[in-house]
C-alpha cells in the first residue's frame, strides 16, 4: 500500500493493516516446527542436500530452511511437491497438525487429490478460500458455521432415511425428489422460487459458498468433512447452469457423499451412477418443484399438448418457468417430464429444437427485473460468513487486506484500503475492479437482478 499512514488506538498491527500478511507469522509455532522437523528428517533420509531439494520443489534454499526450522508454514500448494520429492505421504508430513488444523488439512486434501497434475481453477479457488478461513480461525477467532433448525431437521432426516445408496434409477429419482420436497417443507419455501440460493445454503446448512469465473475448469466442487464444507461453482457458464451446479453440489453435501473432495464437469454431474441421478433429482426438484409447474400451467391455461408440440403458448410457459425459477432449459424440460406433462422420451427432441434464449424472450412480457437464465454473468461471490469476518478482522488489525482481497477476488490496492479502513462500514465493497458492489454481486448470482 503506497502513501498510507495509520494512527490508531489499541496497538493495531500496521504491517497487517498494510496487507502484508500473505505469509503471516505462525500463531502456532509448535505445529509449524513439527511439520518442519518431519520435512527435514525426510530430506535427510532421502539423501538430499538442501540445494537439490529446493530445486526439486521449486522453492528457494532460504524458504526451505525456514520451513525446516518452523519459521515458515508450508502452503497446501507446496506440500504435494515436497512430499513427491521426499517419496513420503502428505499425512506423514502433517502428522497431528492435520487433526489440530482441520481447515488447512482439508485445503491440503483439495490440493493433493486432483486427478491430474495441474490443479484446476475450482481447486485453486477452494484452496484460497480455505486458507483464508484458516487464517481467520487462527488470528480472529472465526466462529464456526451452524445449522439452522430447518437444516438440523434435514440432517437428521438424511441420517435416518438416506443412509443407503439407491439401487435403481427409479429409487434414486424418488429419493432425490423426496429430499428436495423435505428441504422446501423444513425451510417453509412452499413452491416459491429460490432467489438467493447461495445464501440459503449458507444460512441453513453450515456451508460456505464461493462463486467465481474459473475459465476452462470444472463446473463445481464440493469439499467437506466433519469440520467444514465449501461449495464452489464456476460462473463462466449460464446463470441457470450455475444455479443447478450449486444445487447439485449441495445435494452431495446433504446426502453425506463419502468422498471428501468432489470435483465435477457437466459430464460427471449427468453420469449414469445412481448417486449422481439422486443428486440431480434433488437439484431439479429443489429449484423447480412439480407443484410449481402444474400451478403455472393452469394459470397460463397451458395444456400438456401445448408443451409437447411447443406451440406459442407452450413456449411462453417454458420461458416463464425458466426465468421465474432461474433454471436452464434442460432442467425445465426434465422437471416438466417428471411432472408427467410430456414423456421422458420427448425431452431430448424438445431441447434440440427449442432455442433457450427465444423461450426466455417469449415470456418477457410476463416477468421483469429478473436476470435471464441464459446469461453468463462471470461474477465473484465470496462466502459471506468469511468476508464479513475478514472485514471486521482487517479493521481490528488481526489480518491484513490480503485476506479480504483474496475472498473478494480483487487486488489488494489503494481503493480497497479506502473502502475497508476509511469507510464507516455502511458501504458495500467492489468485489472486482469495475464489476459492481458486493450487494449487487450477491443479487446477480442469486437471481435477483442482472447487469446488461
Amino acid at each position: 500500500m503506497t502513501g498510507k499512514m495509520i494512527v490508531a488506538d489499541g496497538g493495531l498491527d500496521v504491517v497487517a493493516l498494510l496487507g502484508l500478511d500473505q505469509v503471516p507469522a505462525p500463531a502456532s509455532p509448535t505445529l509449524d516446527a513439527e511439520v518442519g522437523r518431519r520435512v527435514r528428517d525426510a530430506r535427510r533420509r532421502a539423501g538430499l542436500d538442501a540445494k537439490d531439494f529446493a530445486e526439486q520443489v521449486g522453492l528457494s534454499r532460504d524458504k526451505i530452511s525456514k520451513i525446516e526450522h518452523g519459521h515458515r508454514r508450508v502452503s497446501p500448494r507446496e506440500l504435494p511437491a515436497i512430499a513427491r520429492a521426499l517419496h513420503v505421504s502428505i499425512q506423514s508430513l502433517l502428522g497431528s497438525a492435520g487433526a489440530e488444523r482441520p481447515t488447512l488439512a482439508l485445503a491440503h486434501r483439495v490440493a493433493t487429490t486432483a486427478p491430474r497434475q495441474d490443479t484446476s481453477g475450482a481447486r485453486k479457488r477452494a484452496i484460497e478460500v480455505l486458507e483464508a478461513e484458516a487464517r481467520l480461525e487462527r488470528n480472529a477467532g472465526l466462529a464456526a458455521s451452524r445449522l439452522s433448525p430447518g437444516g438440523a431437521a434435514i440432517e437428521q432426516l438424511v441420517a435416518t432415511q438416506f443412509a443407503d445408496v439407491p439401487r435403481t434409477r427409479a429409487e434414486a429419482q424418488r429419493q432425490g425428489r423426496h429430499l428436495a420436497e423435505e428441504v422446501r417443507r423444513a425451510l417453509e419455501l412452499g413452491i416459491a422460487e429460490i432467489g438467493d440460493l447461495p445464501a440459503l445454503a449458507e444460512m441453513h446448512f453450515a456451508v460456505d459458498v464461493a462463486l467465481s469465473p474459473l475459465g476452462d475448469s470444472s463446473d463445481g466442487l464440493c469439499a467437506h468433512d466433519g469440520h467444514q464444507a465449501l461449495l464452489v461453482a464456476n460462473t463462466d457458464y449460464t446463470l441457470g447452469h450455475v444455479r443447478f451446479t450449486l444445487a447439485h453440489e449441495l445435494g452431495h453435501h446433504l446426502l453425506r457423499d463419502p468422498r471428501e473432495i468432489i470435483e465435477e464437469q457437466t459430464s460427471d454431474m449427468f453420469g449414469a451412477s445412481y448417486r449422481e441421478r439422486r443428486v440431480n433429482a434433488f437439484a431439479g426438484h429443489l429449484l423447480l418443484p412439480i407443484k410449481a409447474i402444474t400451478t403455472t400451467l393452469a394459470w397460463l391455461d397451458c395444456a400438456d399438448s401445448d408443451i409437447e408440440t411447443a406451440n406459442a403458448r407452450g413456449r411462453t410457459a417454458l420461458g416463464y418457468l425458466m426465468t421465474r425459477y432461474g433454471v436452464s432449459l434442460q432442467c425445465t424440460l426434465s422437471q416438466v417430464a417428471a411432472a408427467g406433462v410430456v414423456p421422458v422420451s420427448a425431452v431430448s427432441a424438445l431441447k434440440d429444437r427449442l432455442p433457450a434464449g427465444a423461450l426466455v424472450r417469449a415470456a418477457g412480457h410476463l416477468i421483469s427485473e429478473r436476470p435471464e437464465p441464459v446469461m453468463i454473468i462471470r461474477d465473484h461471490r465470496p462466502p459471506i460468513r468469511l468476508v464479513n469476518a475478514a472485514l471486521d478482522a482487517a479493521r481490528a488489525g488481526h489480518v491484513g487486506l490480503h485476506t479480504v482481497a483474496v475472498l473478494l477476488g480483487r487486488k489488494d490496492d489503494d481503493a480497497l484500503f479506502d473502502e475497508v479502513m476509511l469507510a464507516d462500514g455502511s458501504e458495500s465493497l467492489d468485489p472486482d475492479d469495475g464489476t459492481g458492489r458486493i450487494g449487487a454481486m450477491v443479487a446477480v448470482t442469486s437471481g435477483v437482478r442482472s447487469r446488461r
